[in-house]
């Protein structure tokens, strides 16, 4: 046996599950919309509401000059215009002559020099930059135009420039609450997310528990109040396992009765086969009678067999559990099958890497590798060699056994992992088929997985075992 020291590492990352991922991804944006609309409206109603009282003070103003001029005619008109511009204000006005006369289109009144080019006499508002008298800068202003009789003219603005500047101290609060938005989204959605996914994953765990033999496991749901979407779905799932565990205790109860009833009788048959062969086996009929306890070995060989998965599904031997090292447990098993290796012309490797811990069964273990070795003897030996490896993983550890055999195809692997399943290639060997199915009966009580691989050439048994796995009630 050629002993080799080597370590197989699998570098892993996790990613973030894609569900879960999505429902953060539409809780943000959902609050982030919700937020920018919200925000979006509050600036909008308060600029309209600035606007709205700017046109409404010119609106006053205006209306106040157009019914003095009415009673009083333009000199009454100047003298309100005089009267309202004493007061320093925001105000802009301006009254100027007819277009025709002495005093065409010449100031009369107000706080402007000139009437503003381009600005119509349409009562409509106009956004109008003006210099008024005793100022050195334009300001922004919202005026209107209007007609007065016998062609004079009538500007009333407001100045603009206390609006623009709320206006950009709110959209200065509105950007740092879109930032505040942001991080009130983030955390939201995270949460919120989190939320779910730990009461999804608790019922995953309960399930996952039961896929593994923990048949007695129960989702923890409120006995009273209230119940939600997620408790309901509790409440289903945990009526469904107890259907479940009660039919499969009455199954077990009637196998294990079948099977007691059956081993009684073929254990008394083996017996008086055996005083048979020891006091006739130089008779005529003595070979008949060795082969039939041949038989008869192979039969109560399966029966155990059978019952041995039996109990591995139902969860029975975690009790057991305890740290072991895979890689010496590997080495054990290469030790003991040197000497049939030898005999059969095999070369038997083992590949081990010191240490492998696991919280594992040994005596189980060492079972579904003796049984592995035994069918790669048997099925492989044409090859000339079979590898055993242990070496950590990102999650727990692996065990692997490899020949150079014909291997097994791809189509005919679920077939070879069925319980008595036999392929055409095995039947002219003895064996009742459960060696595969007892050996990933084992790895599944370990909370571990056993799959069927191409060695090109040959075959590789691949068991992955967590590094531990919480251990449940038997059942």
């Amino acid at each position: 046996m050629k002993a080799t020291v080597g370590a197989t590492a699998r570098n892993g990352s996790r990613w973030p599950r894609a569900t879960t991922t999505r429902i953060a991804l539409i809780v943000f944006v959902a609050l982030v919309v919700s937020f920018a609309v919200i925000l979006g409206f509050i600036a909008r109603v308060t600029q309209r509401q600035l606007d709205s009282d700017a046109h409404a003070l010119v609106i006053a103003e205006r209306d106040t000059v157009l019914e003095v001029f009415d009673r009083d005619g333009s000199g009454g008109a100047r003298a309100v215009i005089d009267a309202e511009l004493r007061v320093p204000g925001p105000l802009a006005m301006l009254l100027s002559g007819p277009a025709n006369g002495t005093i065409a289109n010449q100031a009369l009144a107000g706080n402007l020099k000139r009437w503003p080019i381009g600005l119509a006499t349409d009562d409509r508002f106009h956004r109008v930059d003006l210099v008024r008298n005793g100022r050195m800068s334009a300001e922004p202003f919202a005026v209107t135009g209007t007609v007065l009789p016998g062609g004079y003219r009538l500007l009333v603005g407001r100045s603009l420039e206390e609006e623009e500047r709320l206006t950009g101290t709110l959209t200065t609060s509105l950007v740092a609450a879109i930032g505040l938005a942001l991080a009130m989204a983030s955390g939201i959605s995270i949460v919120l997310t989190r939320i779910i996914a730990t009461r999804v994953q608790r019922i995953a765990d309960v399930a996952g528990a039961v896929a593994a033999g923990d048949l007695g496991r129960r989702v923890d749901v409120p006995a009273t109040g209230d119940i939600d979407a997620f408790d309901s779905l509790g409440v289903a799932l945990n009526a469904m396992l107890a259907r479940i565990e009660s039919l499969l205790d009455e199954l077990r109860s009637i196998t294990d009765g079948l099977a007691h009833d059956l081993r009684s009788p073929l254990t008394r048959m083996k017996a008086r086969i055996d005083r048979l062969v020891r006091f006739g086996a130089e008779t005529p009929h003595g070979a008949a009678i060795a082969a039939i306890g041949s038989e008869a070995d192979a039969l109560l060989s399966m029966l155990d067999n059978s019952l041995e998965i039996s109990r591995l599904e139902a969860g029975i031997g975690r009790d057991a559990f305890q740290q072991l090292d895979l890689a010496a447990l590997v080495t054990d098993m290469a030790e003991m099958y040197e000497p049939l290796a030898e005999d059969n012309g095999v070369e038997l490797t083992a590949l081990a890497a010191l240490p492998v811990p696991v919280l594992a069964h040994r005596e189980l273990l060492g079972r579904a590798l003796s049984n592995l070795i035994d069918n790669a003897l048997r099925y492989g030996a044409s090859g000339g060699s079979i590898e055993i490896s242990a070496a950590p993983t990102v999650g727990g550890a692996r065990l692997i056994v490899a020949d150079r055999g014909p291997g097994i195809t791809a189509e005919s692997r679920d077939e070879a992992l069925r319980r008595f399943g036999r392929l055409d290639s095995a039947r002219s060997s003895s064996g009742a088929g459960l060696g595969l199915s007892l050996a990933a009966s084992i790895a599944h009580l370990h909370g571990g997985t056993l799959r069927l691989e191409a060695n090109h050439p040959g075959l590789c048994v691949i068991i992955d075992l967590p590094a531990g796995i919480e251990s449940g009630s038997n059942t």
